[in-house]
């Protein structure tokens, strides 16, 4: 076991290591970014939309093109907290509240709509966050929450930097084998929890009650997914909540993700604010296309296996 900056220069040595759970998109995009010791980054990375550029103008900019694509989450009654707790990570994080820190915090939105009590006090699984974004907004909502990461090694190491930016206090472990998963669910001082995506199979050992992906299954291979999924239908926690929001069709097909009739859906559908976004080249506001590249989202109570 590996523990907070350590878990990070851990992570680093190894970013470039093979890895089983690679799919043919990640051997092509993993080269395109490199990690520095610090847990910086440098080059192209597909990860998500961070930027670091916290001038008045830029602040403003993104205020004036937020304001219109906060009508697409306007119908869940937390909004307003969620949005403030976003704020305030981005701003521990030493970054710009950007389009992609508006998405994630739609998502804490809708989810605390339908069950506000999983974001309190609960262990949360997130797979294959982008700069660690997801995890921390579940870590800001409840000073008891507890947050497991899984992701590739080279984005995994930027994960756990993002966090470590905005949580520098909180215990962080990264886990290599069953002793130490466990040891790291025993420790209440342990509130991030690391797991290398071919270890994901480590993660049946924890009570997960509320697990998130978004935008990151869809570059996975179908065999990879159905290990998430039977990890969600396995863990010991009674009731295991799933948000999961990727395109339909990429590497994998949405609609064939091993989904079952005992899943109770509480949200489905296409995500809107996954079809548009803004940016600074005219005319700003744009809308991505439907057919394959429409982003479902679902909402669902796993059917667990008795």
């Amino acid at each position: 076991m590996h523990m907070n900056d350590d878990a990070v220069r851990f992570l680093v040595r190894h970013a470039d290591d093979d890895e089983v759970s690679t799919s043919e998109y990640w051997r092509a995009h993993k080269p395109l970014f490199r990690i520095n010791e610090d847990g910086t980054f440098e080059g192209n990375s597909v990860l998500g939309n961070v930027s670091e550029t916290r001038s008045l103008f830029h602040a403003i900019f993104h205020r004036i093109f937020q304001l219109p694509m906060r009508r697409l989450a306007r119908q869940y009654r937390d909004l307003n907290a969620c949005e403030k707790i976003g704020r305030t990570v981005a701003h521990r994080r030493g970054q710009q509240f950007t389009y992609d820190s508006l998405r994630h915090v739609f998502t804490l939105a809708l989810i605390r709509h339908h069950r506000e009590d999983v974001i309190q006090g609960s262990t949360s699984l997130v797979i294959g966050d982008g700069f660690g974004m997801m995890a921390s907004l579940l870590l800001e909502s409840h000073p008891s929450n507890r947050v497991l990461a899984v992701n590739l090694t080279k984005s995994l190491a930027l994960d756990l930097a993002y966090l470590r930016r905005a949580f520098p206090d909180a215990q962080t472990a990264l886990v290599v084998d069953r002793d130490s998963m466990q040891a790291a669910l025993e420790n209440p001082d342990v509130r991030i929890i690391a797991v290398q995506a071919d270890n994901a199979h480590l993660l049946v050992q924890a009570p997960i009650q509320l697990a998130v992906n978004i935008v990151s299954m869809q570059e996975m291979d179908l065999p990879i997914i159905r290990g998430y999924f039977d990890v969600l239908r396995n863990n010991p926690s009674p009731s295991t909540l799933f948000y999961c929001c990727n395109r339909r069709f990429k590497t994998s097909n949405f609609e064939e993700y091993p989904w079952r009739d005992g899943d109770r859906i509480l949200e489905e559908g296409i995500c809107e604010w996954s079809q548009q976004y803004y940016s600074s080249k005219p005319p700003f506001m744009h809308k991505r296309k439907y057919g394959n590249r429409v982003v479902l989202h679902r909402l669902v109570e796993m059917e667990k296996v008795s």
